[in-house]
Order: structure tokens, then C-alpha cells, then sequence
């Protein structure tokens, strides 16, 4: 499949099934965006007592310090769950791009009966990959510490801040690379524990063999379609933040108490943040669709997919309802039998 033709099918899974579709979307993200509305709002509440009392000649308490801390803690954990929620509606989408392309329109409760059994699984898939995020931060900043330590131990505290600054953007800019390598080569875990049904260990190295040798592909048709929904997403955000701004410094002009203008902005970024979640919804669909098209892409260039799934479709249109699932494994394609070679003239 080209861009295009990915693109195309992500785009008609929205038409061709849209209510289980961009129902399930709306309640992932509708939760995340509660959630997210609810860490902000104790955020700013945070922030404002801490302001006002600074404000007032007051030494903020080390509970209102602590609060702060939490509550950028929990903002952290709202990351998090965003992290969750994109995984288990990429299996989900994965479910209903599979079931399409063999001629089936499964609804709401369809959709998630076969994806329920896997949600957990989903969610450790989640945390394994906050959990490697987290350890190659931790180990780019503790090298760059130690080698500032060791500079510094020399009696060049200018050169040991400099060599850390400089290390830290290196190895920054590597970790980063290394972090879309890997996670490129994974970023087909989540369609392989729905559809194969395999154990988080066996669905890793699943999805690291059938990138092999695509890495490239895959990583040019996520990173563009990225792009473009990104593009569109804050075509469709900017007129929001541009009334909300706008209504900001109509509401509360220059020298407008810190309390009330902190107000405002949770105001506004609850509607930043609620529009937000409606336009992730729409576009996380075509981007989960996408990396569903490039595993059934890969699989019918690697394994002979697309000749399972006719099969497969075959046997259900005579009425055998009993036919293995095509994605539960992958398929054995028997080869041609040879055409019988006549005997050689004047041999037996």
C-alpha cells in the first residue's frame, strides 16, 4: 500500500462504520479530557494560593509547596493516561480495520467485546513504554551529571557547566533518536495483542520482525500522516485559542488582579483543553487506522495475508461459519503444486 492508499482507507473507516467508531474515540478521550480538566483546575488553585500569598508578603507554607509539586506530578500522570488511552484505541481501531476488510460492520459493543479481553494487556504495553521513556531520561541525565561531576572534581567548575550543557543536547539528540527507532520497530505491538491475541513479550519481538527491513516505510508513512493531522488539528484549534485570548484581555485588562487572571486561564484552558480532546479524538483515529493499514500491509508482503483473508472470505460465503480467524496466526501459503512433467520420449 502508498501513502495514498493508507491514507484513503484511514479516511473510510470513519465513513463506513462511523458510530462505534468515533463513539469509542469520544469516550477515551472524553474521560482523559475530564481528568485533564480536573488536574488543571487544582493546578491553577494551587498556583493562585501560592501567588496570592507571595503576592501579599506571605512565605508560601512547604504544604503549598508540596501541592504545587503534586500537582505537576499529576499532570505528569495525566501524560500518562493520555499514553493509555491512545493504545487501547489503537487496538480497538485495529479491531475495526481487521473486521473491514473482510466485509464485516461490527458495532459499539461488538467492537469492544472483541478488544475487552485485551485491554489490561494494553495498559502494561502503555507503562512499559512510559517505563523506557523514563529509564533512557534518567540514564542521558545521570551520564551528563557524573562527566560534569568528574570535570568539576578537576577544579573547572566553567568547563564541568559547559561540558554538561553540551553532553546533555548530544546525547539528547541521540536518545531521541533511538527512542523512534525503537519505537518505530514497536509501534505495531498494540495491533498484534489484538489480533494475535499473543503475550506482551512474543507481540514485542512480533512487531520488531515484521518492521525488519521496513523501518523506513513505516517510519515515512506515520511521521507524515502525523504531520498532516497535526496541521489540520491546529487549523481547526486556532480560531478557539484566538477568542479565547481575545476574551482574556477583554475580561481582564493590564493591571487585573493575579487571582483573577488566573481564573480566566483555567477558564480557557478548559476549553482549550476540551476542544482538544475532540479534535484528538477525530484524528486519533485515522492515525491508529494508519498503523492497523501498515500491519496488514506488512503481513501481506511478508506472509501471504491477503491470500488467507480471500480465503477466509470464500468460506464464510459458503457458509462456513466455523473458518479460523486469518489474523490469529500467520498464514502457511502452501505453494503450486508442479505441473506433471511427461516422460521422456523412448523411457519407461
Amino acid at each position: 500500500m502508498t501513502l495514498g492508499t493508507i491514507l484513503g482507507a484511514s479516511f473510510r473507516v470513519l465513513r463506513r462504520n462511523p458510530r462505534p467508531v468515533v463513539g469509542i474515540a469520544l469516550i477515551i478521550h472524553g474521560v482523559l479530557a475530564v481528568v485533564g480538566v480536573l488536574v488543571t483546575g487544582n493546578v491553577l488553585s494551587s498556583l493562585t494560593s501560592f501567588l496570592t500569598n507571595a503576592s501579599s508578603g506571605q512565605v508560601p507554607t512547604a504544604g503549598q509547596t508540596g501541592e504545587i509539586l503534586l500537582s505537576y506530578l499529576a499532570e505528569l500522570g495525566v501524560a500518562a493516561l493520555s499514553l493509555v488511552g491512545t493504545q487501547i484505541l489503537q487496538g480497538i481501531i485495529t479491531v475495526e480495520v481487521a473486521r473491514g476488510t473482510v466485509g464485516e460492520r461490527l458495532s459499539l459493543r461488538g467492537l469492544w467485546a472483541r478488544a475487552r479481553g485485551r485491554v489490561l494487556v494494553l495498559v502494561g504495553w502503555a507503562f512499559a513504554l512510559v517505563g523506557m521513556l523514563t529509564g533512557l531520561i534518567i540514564v542521558i541525565v545521570i551520564v551528563a551529571v557524573v562527566v560534569a561531576g568528574l570535570i568539576g572534581a578537576a577544579g573547572n567548575s566553567t568547563g564541568a557547566t559547559i561540558a554538561a550543557v553540551v553532553l546533555l543536547f548530544v546525547m539528547s539528540l541521540g536518545g531521541l533518536a533511538l527512542a523512534l527507532w525503537i519505537g518505530i520497530r514497536l509501534s505495531l505491538v498494540p495491533s498484534v495483542l489484538v489480533l494475535e491475541r499473543l503475550t506482551l513479550g512474543k507481540a514485542m519481538r512480533r512487531s520488531w520482525s515484521l518492521t525488519h527491513r521496513y523501518f523506513w516505510r513505516t517510519f515515512g508513512i506515520e511521521a507524515l500522516v502525523w504531520v498532516m493531522l497535526a496541521i489540520a488539528g491546529n487549523i481547526i484549534q486556532l480560531p478557539v485559542s484566538i477568542i479565547v485570548l481575545v476574551a482574556g484581555q477583554v475580561g481582564h485588562p493590564t493591571g487585573s488582579s493575579t487571582a483573577a487572571i488566573l481564573s480566566t486561564l483555567s477558564v480557557s484552558q478548559i476549553l482549550t483543553t476540551v476542544v482538544g480532546e475532540l479534535v484528538a479524538a477525530i484524528t486519533g483515529i485515522i492515525q491508529t487506522a494508519s498503523t492497523a493499514l501498515i500491519y496488514i500491509d506488512l503481513r501481506m508482503r511478508k506472509e501471504g495475508l491477503d491470500l488467507a483473508l480471500m480465503r477466509f472470505v470464500d468460506e464464510r460465503a459458503t457458509g462456513n461459519t466455523a473458518a479460523p480467524d486469518p489474523y490469529l496466526a500467520p498464514p502457511v501459503i502452501q505453494p503450486p503444486p508442479f505441473a506433471a512433467v511427461p516422460p521422456y520420449p523412448g523411457t519407461a
